[in-house]
């Protein structure tokens, strides 16, 4: 009788294990994953600007996006964790490189920026949505001379406010924008770096 009621709880556990990995399946938790690309641009669009002077950063894209992998497109609008660091840093010679996001003011036009402990290196933001667009728009201005490398960080785990569950990836790349490559030479003189990414680079007089 025992061995019965031992069989019996084992086949009662076990069909419990089968339904939770069902619920968990028809949910999509585990690897319903998005991947998108969204372009962001620098203006005015110089290789060199003078200490005080503003270069502007904009992203404004749709929320219907199409999903790399499936090729289909996906609203994904009310993201809540949507956004990107904003890194710089002072290109001084070759193999050697300064953080710099101190060296820098910032002007917050569009979107809401996120306490970082790493404020030496990098500024963290979320992006707004409005009229079914993506928005973020900040102003970057030198308080000090030299060559700087400016790098947007790409967006992972982004979930939706309805939908926490499933998560997307955003890559981040500078369109329509010099990205002044060339620059790159001071650290890595033997080193083409690719176009596209979210790199940036420019002098300041």
């Amino acid at each position: 009788m025992v061995i019965k009621l031992i069989r019996v709880a084992i086949l009662i556990l076990i069909s419990m294990a089968t339904i939770f990995s069902t619920c968990k399946k028809h949910f999509g938790c585990a690897e319903n994953v998005y991947s998108f690309q969204i372009g962001i641009k620098a203006y005015p669009d110089k290789d060199s600007i003078r200490i005080g002077d503003t270069i502007w950063i904009e992203i404004n894209t749709p929320t219907q996006l199409k999903d790399i992998q499936s090729g289909r497109i996906i609203n994904y609008s009310e993201a809540e964790n949507l956004g990107s660091g904003i890194s710089l840093a002072e290109l001084i010679e070759k193999d050697s490189i300064k953080d710099a996001a101190n060296d820098f003011s910032y002007i917050l036009k569009k979107g809401i920026s996120v306490d970082n402990p790493l404020i030496n290196k990098v500024r963290e933001f979320v992006f707004v949505e409005e009229n079914n667009a993506f928005l973020f728009k900040i102003g970057v201005v030198p308080k000090k001379r030299g060559i700087y490398k400016m790098f947007v960080s790409n967006a992972a785990n982004v979930y939706r406010k309805n939908d926490k569950c499933t998560k997307a990836s955003f890559e981040i790349n500078f369109e329509n924008t010099n990205q002044h490559l060339y620059f790159n030479k001071i650290v890595l003189p033997y080193y083409n770096l690719p176009q596209g990414g979210g790199v940036y680079l420019f002098k300041v007089n």
